[in-house]
């Protein structure tokens, strides 16, 4: 049963770190990184970020954080929802 599902939609400034198994990796100006489980597909159309090219540029990342209160524990994904690049 699920207790309540919140979605708040956020923009950062932040540098991509690498791709692994599905997973993104941002090192956000504020020393955090956020590894991202889930990418609109227009993003990757427009950077393919499963290959090298991009590791190191700096992106202004719009995404979602998704809480989940499922059993009485917080579930947390995060989903880029656009990707502008700023600095390669």
């Amino acid at each position: 049963m699920i207790y309540y599902d919140t979605h708040q939609r956020k923009s950062e400034e932040g540098v991509f770190i690498k791709y692994n198994n599905g997973y993104y990796t941002f090192q956000f100006s504020f020393e955090e990184r956020i590894i991202f489980e889930q990418i609109e597909r227009n993003v990757l159309e427009d950077y393919n970020l499963r290959n090298d090219e991009y590791i190191g540029a700096t992106f202004n990342i719009t995404y979602e954080e998704i809480i989940n209160d499922i059993d009485d524990e917080d579930f947390i994904i995060f989903k880029i929802l656009e990707l502008e690049l700023i600095e390669k």
